[in-house]
């Protein structure tokens, strides 16, 4: 997968959260999609899922790509999520909160789109910026 390839297929990533709209996902997922996260069902419509639930709890929802790192058949994506907390999250009631975590997402592509890939948020940076970390 060259670079731009590879952007292309971020922008619709990105695209699905920043508007949530999970169509998105159509141009830039694998039919096979697979994602590790139990809390995520499988396939395509397990993403679309987390798009909607995402959007629903996050008012200003934003994801930015802040660096790209394309070797082989990897795309490594650093982010930037951010937002205002207005419905529940990973447990955490709505606070009214902002806040603004990095992730780091691992791609595998799989003819010519993701088909795969795991993530790493900054959960204790998000539990400590709303409020959800005992005294």
């Amino acid at each position: 997968m060259d670079r731009e390839a590879a952007l292309h297929l971020m922008e619709h990533f990105l695209a699905a959260y920043n508007e949530g709209n999970p169509k998105h996902l159509d141009r830039c997922l694998h039919p096979d999609y697979r994602h590790p996260n139990p809390a995520v069902e499988r396939g395509i419509e397990g993403m679309r899922g987390a798009v909607r639930r995402w959007a629903a709890s996050v008012e200003d929802l934003r994801l930015t790509l802040d660096d790209l790192v394309v070797e082989g058949d990897k795309v490594v994506a650093r982010m930037t999520f951010s937002g205002r907390q207005v419905g529940t999250i990973l447990d955490i009631p709505p606070s009214g909160k902002r806040f603004s975590v990095g992730l780091i997402d691992i791609f595998l592509v799989e003819d010519g789109l993701f088909a795969q890939h795991w993530d790493e948020m900054d959960l204790l940076g998000l539990h400590r910026q709303l409020g959800a970390l005992p005294a």
